[in-house]
């Protein structure tokens, strides 16, 4: 089986919001595995920022309108949801948002026009909030921003602040992933997968971004995973390893005599047969047929031509 470090990542093609990536060369099936894991991890568990309650100037609750603005309450509630922001502090950031009628016409009020603040910044400036469309018409929003992980339900508390509505709220940056697993080669195996991987994002961060953290979340995970792992074998021997495996202290010393089928780089099918069947050292096969070798249980007829190639390397006979 090809080593499971042995995969590489390459960038087909990424803009700020919208990246593909190759995954590959995986062992047969992994491609679906990590496919998986990594698009639940991209989905769920990204941090971002969002807008988690919103207070009208002069509104009292979400069913009421503001003279000369083109939307009702709700509706402004919904579209500011789509504001694009990124922010730079852990803390509750309240935003400040003032505009102005005018007897030319309708004036658009935007992302943009939001008050700058050093903490918080705004990805999508020209996003149309709203409209205004009476010269007279006024608009103050007061805006609470987040940041959080996942989808968090309104928060009732925040009415306690008369005027202020609370919104739900979708933190994750990552808006939709895909894969495609598909067949490739690394000399003449050719029974190997390639990940490729479609990251769609808000712009709040880039796909290859969204990607690292996905990464350094799943990284987190395992090695928590194999330290808890470690701690119930409580001393006792792991016969069967992943790829190259160091051998024990007096194997080294012996100049990695016996030869140890979990030290050798052999297909995982291959080792399974061997150790289930008594046969940990491949010394052991000596003197042996060449049946006798293929009737082993476990023993298919690939295993079997992997393991002679394997025994002529290191000038074991059979009879």
């Amino acid at each position: 089986m090809i080593d499971l470090k042995q995969f590489t990542i390459n960038r087909t093609s990424e803009t700020n919001d919208r990246g593909q990536f190759e995954i590959g060369p995986l062992p047969q099936g992994y491609g679906h595995t990590l496919g998986n894991i990594l698009r639940r991890v991209l989905l769920t568990s990204i941090p971002g920022t969002a807008i988690t309650a919103v207070k009208v100037n002069g509104v009292l609750h979400e069913y009421s309108t503001v003279d000369g603005v083109s939307d009702d309450v709700l509706a402004l509630l919904l579209s500011v949801k789509n504001i694009v922001l990124v922010s730079k502090t852990h803390d509750t950031v309240v935003l400040k948002l003032k505009a102005k009628g005018s007897k030319d016409g309708v004036v658009e009020v935007k992302a943009g026009d939001i008050e700058k603040n050093s903490d918080v910044e705004i990805i999508n400036p020209d996003y149309v909030i709203t409209k205004l469309t009476g010269p007279d018409a006024t608009l103050e929003l007061e805006l609470v921003v987040n940041r959080g992980v996942g989808y968090h339900l309104p928060d009732g508390e925040v009415r306690k602040e008369i005027g202020m509505l609370p919104l739900d709220a979708n933190f994750s940056p990552v808006l939709n992933v895909s894969y495609e697993v598909v067949q490739t080669r690394v000399g003449q195996e050719t029974e190997l997968d390639q990940l490729n991987l479609n990251i769609v994002t808000n712009g709040a961060v880039t796909p290859i971004e969204a990607l690292h953290v996905a990464s350094d979340i799943l990284n987190e995970m395992t090695s928590h995973l194999v330290e808890a792992a470690s701690a119930l074998l409580k001393g006792n021997e792991v016969s069967l390893v992943v790829g190259k495996a160091s051998t024990n202290k007096q194997d080294k010393e012996k100049n990695s005599t016996p030869l140890k089928v979990t030290d050798l780089d052999l297909s995982t099918r291959l080792v399974n047969a061997l150790v289930r069947s008594g046969f940990d050292d491949l010394r052991k096969l000596e003197g042996m047929t060449e049946e006798e070798v293929a009737n082993i249980r476990g023993m298919g007829e690939k295993s079997f031509r992997e393991l002679i190639e394997v025994l002529k390397k290191h000038n074991i006979n059979l009879i």
